[in-house]
């Protein structure tokens, strides 16, 4: 009997087809955040690609401006407050609406996942009126209080992962052992949600300092954190300290991914069976 066929050809074909698609995806990611990495080393007065020599002075200089440590100390701050709003608001709500199932549950998640499903424009006009009229611009506070509204599904997500997938099973047995609701949550169920609520809470931090469009409307003079202090500097040709403070970005980021994908509770998020 005759192996192959049309069949077999036309799964080939597929399979040649998604391995370039992925190839030019993951080109066009990588790319340019080589690009930014080695023009942030670069040793002339301009930033240029490929670099007149190589230099970590941009990285130095770039720290010893009072401006951009400032700026950078602010963006720092945003990305705890936002780590802290986002915990003390989006695992309560994620817990309740996995396990308790509320009557209006649908309704409810639908009205967290307004934040990531609306433009960040209008989210940001939105709370530049509200803040406007309550007085509170200048502040970090109200800041991290809107790019926690626009990213807080984020946290949700990884969070309603690692507890569809925690084996009720344990948080039994602790009952049955005679643990009590708060004993059996603390030791049973909180460790077991433990590494969504890591993989959520390192994924909103990183988007907490690296937000542009809402602190862009959002923050004045004295509280711009570093996107809009380094876009502020923006007059002529960018000097080489604006690439290190992008490459500062991408260091980040790949700290994220690498330990996010370390955490088993990512890959059951992607990957996991209905």
């Amino acid at each position: 009997m005759r192996n192959g066929g049309p069949d077999e050809s036309g799964a080939k074909l597929v399979g040649r087809m998604v391995r370039f698609a992925l190839g030019v995806v993951l080109a066009l990611v990588v790319v340019p955040m080589v690009i930014v990495v080695v023009a942030s080393v670069s040793a002339g007065s301009r930033l240029t690609f490929p670099p007149q020599g190589f230099s970590l002075s941009p990285y130095a200089t770039l720290l010893e401006s009072t401006v951009i440590r400032a700026a950078l100390g602010r963006s720092l701050i945003v990305g705890l407050m936002v780590v802290a709003i986002g915990l003390a608001v989006g695992v309560p709500a994620t817990i309740a609406l996995v396990r308790y199932r509320p009557r209006f549950r649908i309704g409810f998640g639908v009205y967290l996942l307004l934040g990531v499903a609306t433009p960040l424009i209008a989210t940001a006009f939105a709370f530049l009126v509200l803040y406007t009229r309550a007085g509170v611009l200048g502040s970090l506070w109200p800041i991290a209080l809107a790019i926690t509204v626009a990213n807080l599904p984020f946290l949700m997500f990884s969070v309603a992962s690692a507890l569809t997938n925690l084996d009720t099973s344990l948080e039994e047995a602790a009952a049955t052992l005679g643990a009590e609701s708060v004993q059996t949550f603390l030791f049973v169920t909180l460790p077991g949600m433990m590494p969504g609520i890591l993989s959520g809470t390192i994924m909103i931090f990183v988007l907490g300092i690296s937000e542009f469009l809402i602190s862009l409307l959002l923050t004045t003079i004295d509280s711009q954190t570093l996107p809009i202090a380094i876009f502020a500097s923006l007059r002529g040709p960018p000097p080489p300290e604006f690439a290190a403070a992008a490459g500062i970005y991408v260091v980040l980021a790949s700290l994220v991914v690498i330990t996010l994908t370390s955490f088993k509770t990512t890959e059951q998020f992607f990957y996991r069976n209905d």
